[in-house]
């Protein structure tokens, strides 16, 4: 992810023209002279979050225009005296990129270990007021809560062995039913399995599993369940709210019940026989479900938070209170058989326990995401897609299975083949569902080799880069780079399938012959001129504004109207007519 040539910056500065703002990794700041004062909110959030570049002496005002540095080397000195003034310190790499139009000072600073987040800066206050993370172009201040659940992964210790709240007590006939009676050191035994703290007092682990009515005292004993109005209800219909309590198992069972009776079901054969399908898979829901429950947070600070299920027209969403545990890879859930849990006596409890419809509460450790991705593929659905916060995981699972009918016939050329189809597929109602609804969760999911991966399971991230590629240069897909990685995203536009007499329509590429021409002519042309490539006039000024706009070209004024106004082919342009 180094930006280390004039070439490398006018491609990351397209990037930007196109969605016309800094990015989820990238932050430009004018600075001509000086740092900006508020600098350190963007690199505490870079370090609190996946990473990200600093570019100084960029205009976001003029479209991401390149300023100049007054003193390019002095402002680079300055900033990384800034960055050590962080707690931790933070050790950028950092470049001065000489560009034609001026110099440009490029920062990568990368994620700092969650063992010592948050990352902030002591000369602008505790780290409660100076930590920030990144949300698409913005920093945010971390909440308490988020503080606080960064600060617990600190510690290794089991918070699921704390002391259950005064008043909590085990259920002797579930004791007795779960381990048989046991008179000799019973208090020794019950201490070896989890259930009891030092003092004598339930663990949170026993005291959820196999306490007395445990929703009586906490809020860690229920599941807030929502369904929002969906098409098709009566006007006037309003959001209907559930909750429901109990120990684990109870919760398991309920809460599937529950979204058995809110979502919609068909008739699938299966063997021989129809069977009632939901239009999510109920393994795929049952993993997430159970994850939610076992490997939330239990630190003091999420006492008060439940696990909450929320069903919306096109989405299943379990949040599960807490970050991603300490020894998980948020990448790698699905792909690695690597079991990392939070609560581990919990757990190891739940391992040996049914819920009251007889199913075992676990199935098998490091297993389940790779079991639900079969189920999806089988299904036809998408695979459980994951959005991970400092204080909370949302799992978010699609309704209703993907359409490989309607890509093939946007597509033709991928007819026969299904893998492609689905990956394009998954793309194109993930887009859909982005551009309908600005504040999808969504948009945080990058569709990358691990997700592809994990949609044509049994698969590896490795296996699946050849068929990214392909769909790439099909132009179908197109490369959407991330900090440190690459995801894919559907082309823009999308091409229309073909008219009854085999004509397509005009699409929004930049023409080849306009490119061509502008590299024919260094000192530029003029719109006059550029009549000659062929192109009627309103087509033509078209085609100028979208190559303006994603990087191709440069103007020599910002008026339009200007009858002087000439356009000249920039090295991203160069690189495109050369492909």
């Amino acid at each position: 992810m180094l930006i280390r040539t004039p070439v490398e910056l006018d491609e990351l500065l397209a990037q930007l023209r196109i969605v016309r703002g800094d990015h989820q990794w990238v932050e430009a700041k004018t600075s001509k002279e000086r740092l900006p004062t508020d600098l350190w909110k963007s690199l505490s959030a870079f370090a609190n979050s996946s990473g990200g570049i600093v570019l100084l002496g960029i205009d976001e005002g003029r479209k991401f225009a390149i300023g100049g540095l007054a003193e390019p080397a002095k402002l680079a000195a300055d900033l990384g005296a800034l960055c050590g003034r962080a707690d931790p310190p933070l050790r950028p790499t950092i470049d001065v990129v000489a560009h034609p139009d001026g110099a440009v000072v490029v920062a990568l600073i990368a994620p700092i270990p969650r063992t010592q987040q948050p990352c902030h800066f002591p000369d602008h206050g505790p780290a409660s007021q100076s930590s920030y993370i990144r949300v698409g172009d913005a920093d945010m201040q971390l909440t308490a809560t988020e503080i606080d659940e960064m600060l617990s992964l600190r510690a290794t210790n089991d918070t699921s062995l704390r002391p259950a709240p005064d008043g909590a007590r085990l259920d002797e006939q579930l004791l007795v039913a779960a381990f048989g009676a046991s008179d000799t050191n019973r208090d020794l035994h019950l201490q070896r399995r989890g259930l009891l703290a030092a003092t004598i007092r339930p663990t949170l682990a026993g005291w959820l599993a196999l306490g007395e009515r445990p929703e009586d005292l906490t809020a860690l004993a229920r599941v807030a369940c929502l369904r929002e109005p969906q098409t098709g209800d009566p006007f006037g219909t309003q959001q209907a709210g559930l909750h429901v309590e109990g120990r684990i198992g109870v919760l398991l069972d309920e809460t599937m019940t529950w979204l058995a009776s809110v979502l919609a079901t068909t008739q699938v054969e299966r063997g021989g026989h129809l069977v009632d399908a939901s239009d999510v898979p109920r393994e795929a829901l049952r993993e997430a479900l159970a994850n939610a429950l076992m490997h939330r947070s239990l630190s003091a600070a999420m006492d008060a938070t439940s696990v909450a299920v929320r069903v919306s027209e096109h989405l299943v969403s379990i949040v599960s209170p807490g970050g991603l545990h300490l020894g998980v890879d948020q990448q790698q859930l699905g792909i690695t058989p690597i079991s990392s849990p939070r609560n581990y006596a919990l757990v190891r409890l739940c391992e040996q326990l049914r819920t009251p419809s007889g199913a075992r509460i676990v199935e098998s450790q490091a297993s389940g995401i790779a079991r639900a991705d079969l189920a999806c593929r089988a299904e036809g659905t998408a695979p459980l897609l994951f959005v991970v916060h400092p204080a909370r995981v949302t799992v978010l699972a699609l309704r209703r299975s993907l359409d490989p009918a309607a890509i093939e016939r946007r597509w033709p050329q991928l007819a026969r083949r299904p893998d492609a189809v689905r990956v394009v597929a998954l793309a194109s109602r993930i887009q859909h569902l982005c551009n309908n609804d600005p504040a999808t969760m969504l948009h945080q999911v990058p569709i990358d080799a691990f997700l592809v991966a994990r949609l044509l399971a049994p698969h590896r991230p490795e296996g699946v880069v050849p068929l990214l590629t392909e769909l790439t240069d099909m132009h179908v897909l197109v490369e959407r780079p991330l900090f440190g990685r690459v995801a894919w995203q559907l082309a823009q536009p999308a091409p229309e399938p073909p008219t009854s007499t085999g004509a397509r329509p005009a699409g929004t590429r930049v023409p080849t012959q306009l490119l061509a021409a502008l590299a024919a002519n260094p000192n530029g042309l003029g719109v006059r001129e550029l009549t000659n490539v062929g192109l009627a006039d309103s087509t033509l000024r078209k085609h100028l504004k979208r190559a303006l706009d994603i990087g191709l070209i440069a103007s020599t004024t910002d008026s339009i109207h200007d009858p002087h106004r000439r356009y000249t082919l920039t090295q991203l342009g160069q690189r495109q007519l050369n492909r």
